[in-house]
């Protein structure tokens, strides 16, 4: 990881990752579970959103929710009684994620190929038949499309448009407006290649901390403070290598796959893999050479699950080129994020002491 970067998710330790090899399936702490005995827990809550998302309903269309917080947001409520199947909708949903399991377990190896949006396409019923009429056929050739630059190519683009910068530290504050009408202010603070630190204010709620220093790491909120799970401090280096926007090693296996329109422009889709299981695709400007968009997909035991991150309004600090508003979206609409950041400053001063976890209470 280089400190050339900008966190784009301040709850870096939700990311999506792969599973770690030593965390045990959700089922042990969720005995009702029937279908999705083989996921971890760390993957249990976001496949539930983009299953939710497929059929464009929320939890309470499956789920029973008993005396939710009325102070509180929706999604952040409560009184979620996960284990009762009162309702029917989720008794079908077990059979078509059965159904779904089976077609892929049949007919692709076991990969997740077919997903609940293969049919549902964001409605609770699935499409039958195409749309009238029908789409207008032509013999007209295609158009001619212009050879793939090699990656090579496209990632040295990418390092004169940035300025290519090494910074010894790099810190950023900014403010963070999400779903529900929540807004609060962050700061994200980095130091040499193995330490960081970021603060997500959310009201009502209290600061929450996050750090990585070396191979350790923290949380920290109003209830306390404890050291990262050996499986939450890879899901942290992991989410911190996966927002980076400056970017100075090149993957290995990168490999430029396809050109894509991205608003009002046209994109370099560069694809690689980080590990057996994901996949991460990153979109440069074929203009500019800057990164428009980064979207990471994991593969997991039932469909897979994906994030992204789209950077804008790219400014000049100090002759490197930095974006000044990051969206973060996954499957889950309580998790998209607009951050903006007011203020960006580099090889500034930044005590040690910050990446050390608070004293005991």
């Amino acid at each position: 990881m280089t400190i050339a970067s900008v966190v784009c998710s301040l709850g870096v330790l939700l990311a999506l990752a792969g599973q770690a090899p030593t965390e045990p399936p959700a089922v042990l702490r969720r005995p009702q579970l029937q279908v999705l005995t083989k996921v971890p827990e760390s993957q249990l809550f976001p496949m539930m959103n983009a299953i939710a998302d497929s059929l464009g309903v929320r939890c309470d269309y499956c789920h029973v929710r008993l005396a939710p917080d009325p102070s509180k947001t929706w999604s952040l409520a409560g009184g979620w009684i996960w284990d009762r199947d009162d309702k029917r909708p989720k008794r079908i949903a077990r059979d078509m994620m059965r159904m779904v399991a089976d077609v892929n377990a049949r007919q692709f190896g076991g990969r997740a190929i077919v997903s609940c949006y293969t049919c549902h396409r964001g409605s609770v019923a699935p499409a039958t038949l195409a749309p009238l009429p029908p789409r207008a056929y032509t013999d007209a050739p295609e158009p001619a499309t212009k050879p793939l630059p090699a990656a090579d190519e496209v990632w040295s683009a990418y390092l004169r448009a940035t300025g290519a910068p090494r910074f010894a530290t790099l810190v950023m504050s900014g403010t963070d407006d999400r779903s529900e009408g929540r807004h609060g202010t962050f700061d994200v603070t980095f130091k040499g290649s193995d330490r960081a630190r970021a603060t997500l204010r959310m009201p009502p709620d209290g600061p929450v901390n996050q750090a990585l220093n070396g191979d350790s790491g923290w949380l920290a909120n109003d209830a306390g403070s404890r050291a990262a799970r050996p499986d939450e401090l890879e899901r942290l280096r992991r989410a911190m290598l996966r927002y980076a926007v400056v970017k100075l090693d090149r993957p290995a296996n990168m490999q430029i796959e396809k050109m894509e329109r991205i608003g009002d422009r046209d994109a370099y889709v560069a694809v690689f893999d980080t590990d057996p299981r994901t996949k991460r695709m990153l979109f440069f400007d074929a203009l500019s050479g800057l990164l428009l968009r980064e979207r990471s997909t994991t593969e997991t035991s039932f469909i897979p699950l994906q994030d992204q991150v789209d950077y804008e309004d790219y400014r000049n600090v100090d002759g490197v080129m930095l974006p000044f508003r990051i969206r973060s979206s996954d499957g889950s609409p309580f998790d998209t994020s607009v951050k903006v950041f007011t203020s960006i400053r580099h090889d500034v001063a930044v005590d040690d002491a910050m990446f050390q976890p608070p004293p005991a209470r």
